[in-house]
């Protein structure tokens, strides 16, 4: 099993040379806004991962995101996010995921428990994943989705969706 210790988690990047790997990652998002989907990033800011497919029970996951690199692509929507009535970054600077277990649910498919933590709040959450072996790579995808309001981001709306849609793609190497 091999332990990760990720910094500045954002797209590190894989190397163009097939014989050295390094991790990248990817933390996207979704949300419905007035009739049109508004995407963005936000970057991770640290992250141990023990993924075992044999040893489910001894397998960990945690990882902290910055909300403060929301990116948009529209800088004042971004600078909207970061005030108190959304992700309040000033006083809640990370955002904290933790597994507490998995199950195997097909050949590459899992399924773990996590708690995710967002402004103070901790709900338990389901997450499925994916982890396809590519070569000198591993591959992991996992899509979800969290309701805003749960976590107290942002007032309930008529024109801005409740549901976000999360997707969290590692490419590590192979051990």
């Amino acid at each position: 099993m091999k332990i990760l210790t990720i910094l500045l988690f954002f797209l590190i990047g894989v190397n163009s040379d097939d014989s050295a790997v390094e991790a990248s990652y990817s933390i996207l998002f979704s949300v419905a806004n007035a009739g049109f989907e508004v995407e963005g990033t936000i970057q991770l800011q640290v992250a141990e991962i023990r993924f075992d497919p044999a040893n489910l029970r001894g397998s960990y996951i945690y990882a902290t995101a910055d909300p403060s690199t929301i990116k948009t692509g529209i800088s004042i929507r971004d600078k909207h996010l970061k005030r108190s009535d959304y992700l309040d970054v000033g006083t809640y600077p990370q955002i904290a995921l933790r597994s507490k277990d998995f199950r195997k649910k097909g050949r590459d498919n899992f399924v773990g428990r996590f708690d995710l933590t967002i402004k103070g709040v901790t709900k338990e959450i389901t997450i499925p994943l994916t982890r396809k072996k590519e070569n000198n790579i591993v591959r992991y995808e996992a899509r979800f989705e969290i309701n805003r309001i749960d976590f107290n981001i942002g007032a309930e709306s008529v024109t801005l969706a409740d549901v976000v849609n999360i997707t969290v793609t590692a490419v590590v190497p192979n051990p």
